[in-house]
C-alpha cells in the first residue's frame, strides 16, 4: 500500500512537471502564433509576421496536429499565415516562397489557394521529384523540372513629386512619435519620426507641422511626446495647433524583425483615414530608412492627389466627376477653384499657365465608382458652376 502511495505521488508529480514545462518553459510558442492569428484579422500583417516569425523559432515546421499542452492539439501553419500576409503586403515573390515551404512540409487547401492566386494555377513542383534508376548500359535522359510562372516582385518604393497643381493648402499633417515596447524612439542613428516626415516632404503631398514646433505646443499644454496615446487625443491635439490629421504609430520588435504599424486619425471625427504597416528583415541603417520611407509612401498612396471637374451643383452639395475607381475617398477634403486668363512671359510669350483663383473647400460625403457628392465647408465664392475645377486637399 505504501509502495503504491509513493508511486501515485511520483507519477502526479511528473505529470505536473510535464505541464509546467510546456506551459512555461519554451510554452510561448502557441500564444505567438495565435496572436498572429488575432494580428491576421485586424489586417495589421507586417505585426502578424513578427509573431509566427518568433512561434518558428521553437516550432519550424507547419503541420494539420501539434499537441501545445496536455492534450490540446492545434493546426499549426505559421509558414503559410507568413505567405498569406506577405500576399497582402503585395511582396509576392516572399509570399510564393512562405506558400510553398508550407505545402512541402505540410498540405493545407489553405496555401493552396493562395498559390494559384500568385501562379495563375500553375501547379506546384513536386514536393521530392521522383529519381528513376536507371538500366544498366541505357542513357540518361535529363529532364528539367517545370518551373512555377513569374510572380510580380514588390515594386521599388520610388517618390515622384505630383504633377498636380496644388491650388491652396495641402492637407496638414503632424507625426507624434510612436509607441514602443522597449525600444526608443531612435533606432541606431535612425529616427522613424524624422525619416517619415522627409518622405512625406518628398511627396509634395501635405504641409507638416516641424517636430520641434509640435514639441513646443505638447509643452504648452503640458503634454510630452510620448504622453499622446490614443486617438481621440490625438485628434484634440491636432484639432487644436490646425492640421486636419495626425500619424501615431507602433513599433514591434523580435529579434532582428522590426514591424512598424501606423494610423492617420482625423482630426475632426478622431476616424481612422489609413492604416498601413511595413515589415524590415534587419536592423541595419538601411533596411529602417528603407522601411519607414515604404510605410510613409503607402499612407501617401492611399491618399492620392487627385484633380478633375464639378459636374453638378445643388445647393451646398456639389458633384464631381471623380469616385472610388480612381482611389478618392469618403471624409476627404477637396479644393474648389475656377480657371481665368493664360498666364504669358513677358519676354519669350510662352504661355506658363492659367490664372487661378480658389473657391471654397468641400469634404466628401457620399462616394461612388465614377463619380462623387460634398458639402462645401468653407467658400470664398457666392455661388459654384458646373466646369469649376477641383484638387484634392
Amino acid at each position: 500500500m505504501k509502495n503504491s502511495r509513493m508511486f501515485i505521488y511520483f507519477y502526479t508529480l511528473l505529470v505536473l512537471l510535464l505541464l509546467y514545462s510546456q506551459l512555461y518553459a519554451g510554452g510561448k510558442w502557441y500564444n505567438d502564433y495565435e496572436d498572429g492569428i488575432k494580428l491576421m484579422d485586424q489586417g495589421r500583417w507586417a505585426a502578424a509576421i513578427v509573431k509566427f516569425r518568433q512561434a518558428l523559432n521553437v516550432k519550424a515546421d507547419d503541420t494539420n496536429k501539434i499537441r501545445t499542452y496536455g492534450m490540446h492539439f492545434i493546426e499549426y501553419y505559421p509558414h503559410r499565415e507568413i505567405g498569406i500576409c506577405f500576399f497582402e503586403l503585395k511582396e509576392f515573390d516572399k509570399a510564393q516562397q512562405q506558400l510553398q515551404l508550407s505545402l512541402r512540409q505540410s498540405y493545407s487547401a489553405r496555401a493552396m489557394e493562395y498559390l494559384q492566386k500568385l501562379t495563375g494555377g500553375t501547379p506546384v513542383p513536386p514536393m521530392k521529384p521522383k529519381i528513376e534508376q536507371p538500366i544498366e548500359d541505357t542513357p540518361i535522359r535529363e529532364e528539367k523540372t517545370p518551373q512555377p510562372e513569374p510572380v510580380p516582385t514588390k515594386p521599388q518604393v520610388v517618390i515622384t513629386p505630383t504633377s498636380v497643381k496644388l491650388v491652396g493648402e495641402r492637407m496638414g499633417l503632424a507625426v507624434l512619435p510612436f509607441q514602443t515596447s522597449g525600444l526608443g524612439v531612435d533606432i541606431g542613428e535612425i529616427n522613424i519620426v524624422e525619416q517619415m516626415m522627409t518622405t512625406f516632404y518628398n511627396t509634395n503631398r501635405f504641409k507638416l507641422v516641424e517636430r520641434t514646433q509640435l514639441e513646443k505646443i505638447l509643452a504648452e499644454q503640458s503634454l510630452g511626446m510620448s504622453g499622446v496615446l490614443d486617438a481621440s487625443t490625438a485628434a484634440e491635439i491636432g484639432k487644436g495647433i490646425g492640421v486636419d490629421a495626425i500619424v501615431l504609430g507602433n513599433v514591434t520588435r523580435a529579434g532582428s524583425n522590426l514591424a512598424i504599424d501606423a494610423r492617420l486619425i482625423d482630426t475632426e471625427t478622431a476616424q481612422i483615414i489609413t492604416a498601413q504597416d511595413e515589415l524590415s528583415d534587419g536592423l541595419t541603417i538601411a533596411q529602417l530608412k528603407s522601411a519607414i520611407q515604404s510605410l510613409a509612401q503607402k499612407i501617401s498612396n492611399d491618399l492620392p492627389l487627385l484633380e478633375g471637374y464639378v459636374i453638378g451643383v445643388a445647393g451646398s452639395d456639389l458633384t464631381l466627376d471623380i469616385g472610388s475607381g480612381k482611389g478618392i475617398k469618403k471624409g476627404m477634403k477637396c479644393i474648389i477653384y475656377s480657371e481665368g486668363e493664360d498666364v504669358v512671359h513677358p519676354i519669350t510669350k510662352k504661355v506658363l499657365g492659367k490664372q487661378t483663383t480658389e473657391l471654397g473647400e468641400i469634404k466628401l460625403t457620399q462616394v461612388y465608382s465614377n463619380y462623387s457628392v460634398g458639402t462645401v465647408i468653407s467658400t470664398n465664392a457666392s455661388m459654384y458652376e458646373v466646369g469649376n475645377k477641383f484638387v484634392t486637399k
